[in-house]
């Protein structure tokens, strides 16, 4: 499962910092960041599991929605239908039904965005 928290956080952190889990409490926050989080693994088959991955996405630009949208578009293009095949995984990630959505936070100012993913992870 590290492996593929750090495969998935590595395609993110380029388009915006990313978190597994969550933001570390020991460091001020810096906006705009991504968390991911898998927070539901269903067995598929006794060959792979479908892992239910959430991505969000937090930015605090107030009503300017401009930049949280064009990331969020940016990690879904990077996310979606993405296939990866090395020694110890195989794995697909496709959007989720609902795939995207829009949250409000308690802060007026905090912008977040969620997307949603299943991974269909085969081991070797």
């Amino acid at each position: 499962m590290l492996e593929l928290y750090g495969l998935l956080a590595g395609i993110v952190d380029p388009i915006c910092s990313c978190f597994v889990d969550h933001y570390p409490e020991t460091e001020e926050k810096v906006y705009p960041y991504a968390e991911i989080k898998f927070p539901n693994i269903v067995p598929n088959n006794s060959f792979s599991d479908n892992n239910l991955l959430s991505v969000s996405i937090w930015n605090d630009k107030g009503s300017d929605i401009q930049e949280i949208e064009t990331i969020t578009d940016a990690v879904h293009k990077a996310l979606d239908r993405l296939r990866h095949n090395d020694t110890a995984i195989q794995i697909t990630v496709n959007r989720n039904t609902p795939f995207r959505l829009s949250l409000d936070d308690p802060e007026m100012h905090i912008q977040r965005r969620e997307l949603r993913y299943v991974v269909k992870v085969y081991y070797k």
